[in-house]
């Protein structure tokens, strides 16, 4: 299953990642997709929490559900025509300008929903990593959209392409960009795309591949269509599968870490489990529920608990829910957000309602109460806000990207 390249040891990795992980303290940015922690809540000082939404610029990107990253004064998203072309977009952080695009073709894949990218671009200092729907893997230039290296998940790799096409975000770690693709990812060398290991042959689930250290060792979790499955980051080798099916073989939220213990949940009324593994054995069932099935995307963890968007989309009681990690149980449900999306900054819940209305309050078990609710963009919208710099990034499905500022009222 697994390529006998191997250049560095594990040691090598852990020091890079925890050299990522010391730039949250300081850093406002929001490079990768669900933040620098990867697990949806901003660190940013410069945020506002009340007061007036004030439109700063907007921009038509096509269709699509990528969402926005931002770093060094440059935002990237994708999104594609309607016809047969995807584009990468730069723009100017504080302007909106133009910066550059990169195009390249694409089919449409409108499968059961209109279609478009869905994968977000990852920033590496001066490189863009970005994989399409069909399995192109690009590594541009951050400062032109010039290509670096390509490659393509299926005629370079053999890897079948999964139903609604491979996506998630490029997971960048020491001098490796891992993919998810086939039963639990790919290790490529990000300087040149060059393979340093790779799984066998699957339907790959539509999860980015997320970080956890255990001990000195670096794992990464990534989905299939049947597991999350865990890995050695240097290695690739499986340290264990939990198998965690849906209906339509969707396993697309990323899992939510609190110490020991790992968070899954897919939609489609498969519900959500919390694991528990120490890095030793196999993980142990902690306690199961129906009552979170975050469809797309990941709840984010807070003091204890849990808020996500529990249901599928177009379905009745669909809505934001907070849950106790303790025990799965269910504090409230707001159904007035329908399948919108819900990121954090701090204690405080960043809310996308699928019709486009951003609401800001604090993250509660009591209750949601917004101090801010205004309509922003057309539904529908089923990408996670992002916050960076004290600006909110919100993108609906047909393309609209907008972005507001908080102003306190004087």
């Amino acid at each position: 299953m697994l390529s006998p390249r191997i250049t560095r040891v594990n040691t090598t990795l852990l020091a890079s990642f925890a050299t990522i992980s010391l730039q949250v303290a300081s850093a406002d940015d929001w490079p990768v997709f669900r933040g620098l922690d990867r697990n949806g809540i901003a660190v940013d000082e410069s945020f506002t929490a009340s007061g007036r939404v004030s439109r700063l610029w907007k921009a038509e990107v096509g269709l699509g559900y990528s969402a926005p990253v931002v770093s060094s004064g440059k935002v990237v998203i994708t999104g594609h025509d309607g016809v047969e072309t995807d584009t990468v977009f730069c723009f100017d952080e504080n302007s909106g300008g133009d910066l550059w695009k990169f195009n390249y073709p694409q089919p449409l894949s409108d499968l059961y929903f209109q279609g478009g990218t869905t994968g977000t671009p990852t920033f590496d200092g001066d490189r863009l990593y970005h994989v399409a729907r069909e399995g192109d893997v690009f590594c541009l230039s951050v400062n032109d959209g010039s290509v670096i290296w390509k490659r393509h998940l299926q005629e370079d790799f053999g890897y079948s392409k999964p139903t609604w096409g491979f996506t998630g975000a490029p997971f960048v770690m020491g001098d490796r960009v891992f993919l998810t693709a086939g039963e639990s990812g790919i290790a490529l060398n990000k300087y040149d795309g060059a393979e340093i290991w790779k799984s066998k042959n699957e339907e790959a689930g539509y999860s980015s591949p997320f970080p956890i250290t255990r001990g000195e060792t670096q794992y990464l979790i990534l989905t299939n269509k049947r597991f999350y499955v865990c890995v050695k980051a240097e290695t690739g080798e499986v340290v264990w599968e939990y198998k965690w099916m849906t209906r339509y073989g969707v396993n697309a939220a990323d899992p939510v870490i609190s110490g020991d213990h790992i968070f899954i949940s897919s939609g489609y009324g498969k519900g959500a489990v919390l694991l528990l593994w120490d890095g030793s054995s196999d993980p142990e069932k902690v306690w199961q529920t129906r009552d979170l099935k975050t469809q797309m995307n990941a709840a984010v963890l807070i003091e204890g608990h849990l808020y996500g968007v529990d249901g599928n989309e177009s379905v009745d009681g669909t809505g934001l829910k907070c849950l106790d990690i303790k025990n799965g149980n269910t504090k409230w449900v707001d159904t007035s957000i329908g399948h919108g999306t819900v990121s954090a900054v701090g204690k405080q819940l960043v809310v996308l309602s699928e019709d486009g209305t951003l609401k800001i309050g604090a993250a509660s078990p009591s209750g949601f109460s917004p101090l801010v609710s205004k309509e922003l963009i057309p539904g529908r919208v089923w990408t996670v806000p992002v916050i960076a710099n004290g600006k909110i990034y919100v993108r609906n499905e047909s393309g609209r990207l907008a972005v507001v500022k908080i102003k306190k009222d004087s």
